[in-house]
This record gives C-alpha cells, sequence and structure tokens, in this order.
C-alpha cells in the first residue's frame, strides 16, 4: 500500500512450531495524510491470546476512525487503553480466559507533518532504518531486555536467555487509564527522509539478529519481498513464535532536497556578488565626498585669509585719516575712544 511518498506492508506468519497465530497487525491510511500500523502478539495460550490480539487489532483503528480531533499521540494513547479495558472486559466475561491479554507496538505516521507517534506496551518492537544503521527506538518492557539494552547483556546471549519471554507490561490484565503511570510508553520521533520502519513481534527477533535484519532491509528489492525475507529468515532460524512484520518505507520526492540546496548556494553567490558591487560603490562615492569637502575647506580658508587681509588694510588706512583730522593734544588724551567711535559711525 502506498500514501504519497510513503509505502507499507505487512505479513504474518504461524512459525514451524505453533499450531495457531496469535499473532495480528493492521497496516492502514486513516487520510490522505496519515497511516496507522500496529503489531500485536498475543499472550494467555490457546484461543485466549489470539481473541485479545483480535480485540487490539479492531478497537485501535475504530477508536481513531470515530475520534480525530486532538493530539495524535494523545488520540493513539486513548486507543490502546481502549483496546486494553475492552480485552480486559471479556477476560472478565469468562474465567477460561481470564488471563488472556497482549503486547502490541502501534504508530501513526504523518507525513505532513513528518512525525511518527508510538504507543508502545510490552516486547514488539519499532525500529528505524537509515543510512544503514538499524536503531531500536521502543524499549522492550522486560527484565532481559533492559539488561540488553544497558549493555548487560549483548544481543546474543539475551536472544537466548530463559527469561527472555517474562514481560513486565501487557495491554488487558487490568483496567488502565490514559494517565496511568509505567502503562504506555508514548514517544514521538522525526520522520527521516529515505527511512524503512520495522514493526515486529519477537518471533522475529528472538531469531534473527540486528546485523542481519539490517542487511535484509537494505537490499535492492521490493518492500514486500524484504517483508518475506525477514520472515523466511525467522522460520529457517527455528520459526519457534509465531512472525509479525510491517515495514514503513518513506522516500522524500526526487531530487527536492538538492535543488533546496543548490538554489541556497546560488542565491549566496548572488549576494555575495551584489555585496562586492555596492561596498565598491560605496567606497568611490565616499572617495568623491572626501575630494570634494577638501577642496571647498582649501577654498574657504583662502576667502577667510583674503577677507581678514582686506579688513587689516581697510583699518590701518581708516587710522591713518583720522589721525590727520583730530587735533594733536585731543588724540593723545582719548585716542583709543575717538579712533573707535569714528570707527562705529563709518561702518
Amino acid at each position: 500500500m502506498s500514501n504519497a511518498n510513503l509505502l507499507f506492508y505487512g505479513i504474518t506468519d504461524m512459525g514451524r512450531k505453533r499450531t495457531n497465530n496469535e499473532d495480528a497487525f493492521v497496516a492502514e491510511q486513516l487520510d490522505e495524510t496519515s497511516t496507522l500500523a500496529v503489531v500485536i502478539d498475543g499472550v494467555g495460550g490457546y484461543e485466549g491470546g489470539e481473541i485479545a490480539a483480535e480485540i487490539a487489532q479492531k478497537e485501535i483503528p475504530a477508536y481513531l476512525k470515530e475520534f480525530t480531533k486532538g493530539d495524535r499521540l494523545e488520540l493513539l494513547k486513548q486507543a490502546v487503553v481502549s483496546a486494553n479495558n475492552t480485552i480486559f472486559e471479556h477476560s472478565q466475561a469468562d474465567h477460561n480466559k481470564s488471563n488472556m491479554c497482549c503486547v502490541l507496538t502501534s504508530v501513526i505516521v504523518d507525513t505532513t507533518q513528518k512525525i511518527i507517534y508510538m504507543a508502545h506496551v510490552g516486547d514488539t518492537r519499532l525500529y528505524q532504518f537509515n543510512n544503514r544503521a538499524l536503531d531500536k527506538l521502543s524499549h522492550d518492557h522486560s527484565d532481559v531486555g533492559y539488561r540488553e539494552e544497558i549493555g548487560n547483556l549483548t544481543e546474543e546471549q539475551a536472544m537466548q536467555h530463559p527469561r527472555r519471554n517474562e514481560i513486565n507490561r501487557v495491554v488487558g490484565s487490568e483496567r488502565h487509564e490514559v494517565s496511568d503511570y509505567n502503562f504506555i510508553e508514548a514517544e514521538q520521533f522525526q520522520l527521516l527522509p529515505n527511512s524503512t520502519y520495522l514493526l515486529c513481534s519477537d518471533g522475529l527477533t528472538d531469531l534473527v539478529t540486528s546485523e542481519q535484519i539490517g542487511n535484509i532491509l537494505q537490499q535492492e528489492t521490493s518492500i514486500k519481498d524484504k517483508s518475506q525475507n525477514l520472515i523466511t529468515a525467522a522460520n529457517n532460524a527455528g520459526g519457534k513464535d509465531n512472525i509479525t512484520v510491517i515495514l514503513i518505507e518513506y522516500n522524500e520526492s526526487e531530487d527536492t532536497a538538492p535543488k533546496h540546496e543548490i538554489i541556497n548556494e546560488q542565491t549566496e553567490c548572488n549576494n555575495d556578488i551584489e555585496s562586492q558591487k555596492t561596498a565598491e560603490q560605496t567606497i568611490s562615492i565616499q572617495s568623491g565626498l572626501l575630494t570634494k569637502m577638501y577642496i571647498s575647506i582649501i577654498c574657504l580658508l583662502f576667502i577667510i585669509i583674503a577677507l581678514i587681509s582686506f579688513l587689516l588694510i581697510k583699518h590701518e588706512t581708516t587710522v591713518t585719516t583720522i589721525s590727520k583730522t583730530i587735533p594733536q593734544e585731543i588724540r593723545t588724551d582719548s585716542d583709543t575712544t575717538i579712533v573707535e567711535t569714528v570707527a562705529t559711525k563709518e561702518d
């Protein structure tokens, strides 16, 4: 199936040892931009686990189709809680199936927001495969899984551990609320371009190593063939349990990122050229203004000097004229006062 740049495919297999399949899955579009994927592994023995898985398989998509408004992650958690409480009600109604429950990993992939919303309970898993690297995004709710994650056990030791299937959280064993602590592991992750996302039951990861999974996911083949190759690898390793796989491939539109980078580089180059031209023009204008300013200052200085010289010459001529017309005795007694008075009148 496809959704814009998204391809997804799901498959479940009974395995080599079991006589029934207690696994189930959901892989469908919720709307034009969102895809729902759920891997479910039934717990509780024959029929009980199978019924629990079937209830979750029906309840989760039904809830999300009925309630569409609100935060995606919150809605997904509510859907898991709704499935949990429905399974619990069925177990209480039939004492022969009082232990029925399941574990599951559910995601909503939003290609518009480029986000993956995850609600997870138990030891089913969500992986991200990008740039030839396989990363586990979910956490196993088991002691063995925890010891493997902190490095206390190697992957091979965890796969062979006698308590590897003992889990601490399940869906359906008791009534829950969305706000309950230590029930649903809820996270959201960035949807990386050109990546593959794997949801699977422990029927795969108990028998196939991360390296083997990565080698299959990087094969140049269809998403359907990759899914089938994962199932085959688990069966070839013994097929001790039911095996369920959902693959989601997300690819950006062709050449989108490179074109964006080229446009940015060209824009920066043009900006550099324009900046250089502007800087050269600014320097040229500034140099012309400085030259004109220097010339103006020099001219002004010449004018001021000429004006001062003219005033000095005129002043000397005026004093000489006054000296000749005023009597000597008067000029001697109050020379300064008379000269200043006459000068003022003449001006």
